[in-house]
């Protein structure tokens, strides 16, 4: 036998044991464990150190990254009216929504219908079933859609002005 070939089997034979002794003690420990007795417990299973308490998805500095979506509190008389909007203008728009495509100037008629003007309503569309619209209402703003999948569906929810600066429209970027 060659050196070259004694030293292979020599470093194999050696190799075998003092693997299988060190992948051994592997997995023995848990993450957290600090020992018999400690008064700690370990932490939950897949939970983030970095995770803010209401933080929407639970992503690190989602309060902080989001922020510029932030809206002005509405007064408790400001949150009723707005509630109070918000059931006129589903019920408005229920019949135009329910069965068919609804178009940005049926939206607009319908909401003029119930004493909108048209420099407080905006329109839009996100794909060929789904119309958005916004009222702009003074302190207070009446967001929603149609969705012509979902037979008549209309959503919509008040809130107060963006603080970012853009009045009832959602800022898209921000920090």
């Amino acid at each position: 036998m060659t050196s070259a070939r004694r030293t292979a089997k020599t470093l194999a034979t050696v190799a075998v044991p003092v693997l299988t002794l060190a992948l051994a003690g592997c997995g023995t420990e848990r993450a957290g464990y600090a020992g018999p007795g400690a008064a700690s417990s370990p932490p939950a299973v897949g939970a983030s150190p970095y995770v803010e308490p209401d933080a929407g998805d639970g992503a690190p500095h989602y309060r902080e990254n989001h922020a510029f979506q932030s809206t002005a509190e509405l007064s408790p008389a400001d949150r009723a009216k707005g509630e109070a909007e918000v059931k006129k203008v589903k019920a408005g728009l229920a019949g135009i929504a329910e069965g068919r495509r609804t178009t940005q100037s049926q939206i607009r008629e319908a909401l003029a219908r119930l004493g909108y003007g048209p420099e407080t309503i905006s329109t839009d569309t996100f794909g060929p079933h789904r119309n958005t619209f916004i009222l702009d209402l003074g302190a207070i703003c009446v967001q929603g859609a149609l969705d012509g999948m979902v037979n008549g569906l209309v959503t919509a929810e008040a809130h107060g002005k963006y603080l970012e600066g853009t009045g009832c429209v959602k800022p898209v970027g921000g920090h």
